[in-house]
């Protein structure tokens, strides 16, 4: 399998996914970043060595098709695999086989293999990838839409990683308020699910409030950064609003239908805003 897709889209979630619902979910997931590891070190790491194949190998050294065992190997960013190596990793899809540097004894392999790039690999794309390993290798192709084109995940992420994020912290956070996740839908996501993850998690680490408004979101926005001294317009709105609903519901004793007509306002609007102010009754 091939997964493509943009940085960040969640290319590697997908080939844990495809592991765990599949007859190997009991062997090892083992994967690689084909573009962290120095291209003079990576056919080691991926193939493994044998005790003295170079200067330094003190003894025999497992890699990680070895280690994958009958479970799933999973190449992220192959793109960025040198030639060499492609050739080489071309035989072991061929072969089913491999052999350690240093050795001469052919290593079964028998895991599954998962690809995944951001880049474009397909051929008379000048991406300089060997035609037939990326057949070989995109047997089934699965291209993950950036977070742009799929606008219906990003309420549900954002919930889900604020219920990650919430259980790693001491604050107290009941959620996002409609105008954050509003401008949440509106922003283009040049970094993806990565990019979601990560606001959520500062979001949260710097919030003063029992909501999640867009300056917590988006600090780096121009116009979310108040100055010194001087909130925005929004929060000073959502205060007084809050204020004025808690006199009410304290002066008619907690009675949320008197509390609406007090503030001329239907019941369920006021539910709505208590909610979202984070007011209780």
């Amino acid at each position: 399998m091939l997964i493509t897709g943009e940085t960040g889209s969640g290319k590697e979630v997908a080939a844990r996914l495809l592991h765990q619902v599949s007859a190997r979910a009991e062997q090892p997931f083992v994967a690689v970043n084909c573009a962290a590891i120095p291209a003079d070190l990576l056919e080691s790491e991926l193939f493994g060595h044998e005790k003295g194949a170079f200067t330094g190998a003190h003894q025999r050294h497992l890699g990680y098709a070895e280690r994958a065992r009958g479970g799933t190997l999973f190449l992220d960013e192959i793109g960025d695999m040198p030639a060499a190596l492609q050739a080489k990793l071309l035989r072991l899809i061929e072969s089913e086989s491999f052999t350690r540097l240093g050795g001469e004894a052919a290593v079964p392999f028998r895991a599954r293999i998962v690809a995944a790039t951001h880049c474009a690999l397909a051929p008379g794309q000048a991406s300089g990838f060997r035609e037939d390993l990326y057949f070989r290798l995109a047997v089934l192709p699965v291209d993950i839409p950036p977070l742009r084109q799929r606008p219906e995940d990003i309420v549900w992420l954002l919930d889900r990683f604020l219920e990650n994020a919430a259980a790693r912290s001491d604050a107290r956070i009941r959620g996002f308020s409609a105008l954050t996740e509003e401008a949440a839908l509106a922003h283009p996501w040049p970094g993806n699910v990565r990019e979601l993850c990560n606001r959520v998690d500062r979001a949260v680490a710097l919030t003063a409030s029992e909501w999640i408004m867009p300056g917590d979101l988006f600090p780096d926005r121009p116009g979310t950064q108040a100055r010194p001294g001087f909130l925005p317009l929004s929060d000073v709105r959502d205060a007084a609003e809050r204020r004025q609903i808690e006199r009410a519901l304290e002066q008619i004793d907690g009675q949320v239908i008197k509390a609406a007509e007090l503030l001329g306002i239907g019941r369920s609007t006021l539910w709505e805003k208590m909610t979202r102010l984070g007011v209780r009754a």
